[in-house]
């Protein structure tokens, strides 16, 4: 009868005292230990590939970013310059379009122009981006060849007008005409624009101002293709 009036704290402290010597706590064992270490080595495994490839994607879209910014500002050039393309500093007075986008960017943006990717480990040059040479107003000297005017370009859409330098290159734009005309072969090409620049990707401003990534392949088929206007804006046709 008395026990049924022993408080319950008391009642509670009892079962808790027999729990522990029935039931005694003990550490984790040698073989626990080993299974939780390999499931975290495991895990990370996964994940840290996981993490890097995010962080390549990322490098990859603010370098697609940085090309819609020199392809918005090419556009503001083109408008108020009788929808003339900037060029290198090749060109008579020698003034490189990274000048003269820069210049026409500050009426209308606050933001930087970012000339270099993030992807670009080269130190000793301050832009990873070239301008194609077929649209200068004398492509190596090829006075025939005139496209630095948009209304001469027939598809846009298909010619590229920026790209990501290869290692080598350390100018403003790069030289296939001449040599080349409309069938550039792909090691050529290689050896002044980077095909790789992200993995097995590259970014490219086209001159209707679309990006556009492309894998290595799918830029040597584009350069495969017959009268192929990828960077020839007349396919090779006189």
């Amino acid at each position: 009868m008395r026990a049924r009036h022993v408080p319950r704290i008391i009642l509670l402290t009892h079962l808790l005292a027999l729990k522990k010597r029935l039931y005694p706590s003990r550490g984790f064992t040698l073989v626990e230990l080993l299974v939780v270490i390999t499931i975290i080595l495991v895990l990370a495994g996964v994940i840290t590939p996981v993490g890097r490839g995010m962080m390549a994607r990322s490098r990859t879209i603010n370098c697609s970013t940085n090309l819609r910014q020199i392809g918005t500002a090419t556009m503001l050039y083109a408008a108020e310059n009788n929808m003339t393309l900037p060029q290198t500093s090749h060109e008579r007075g020698g003034k490189s379009w990274t000048l003269t986008l820069h210049a026409i960017l500050q009426p209308y943006s606050d933001e930087t122009l970012t000339f270099k990717c993030s992807e670009d480990e080269d130190r000793h040059r301050d832009r990873t981006y070239v301008l194609n040479d077929f649209l200068t107003k004398e492509p190596s000297g090829a006075d025939h060849l005139n496209f630095s005017i948009l209304a001469k370009i027939n598809r846009p859409e298909s010619t590229f007008m920026f790209a990501e330098a290869a290692v080598s290159q350390t100018g403003d734009h790069f030289h296939f005409a001449p040599y080349y005309g409309g069938k550039i072969p792909p090691g050529a090409f290689e050896k002044q624009v980077a095909t790789a620049a992200h993995g097995e990707k590259a970014n490219y401003l086209f001159t209707d101002g679309h990006v556009e990534t492309l894998t290595r392949k799918e830029t040597q088929s584009r350069l495969a293709e017959k009268n192929s206007r990828f960077v020839d804006p007349s396919g090779g046709i006189p």
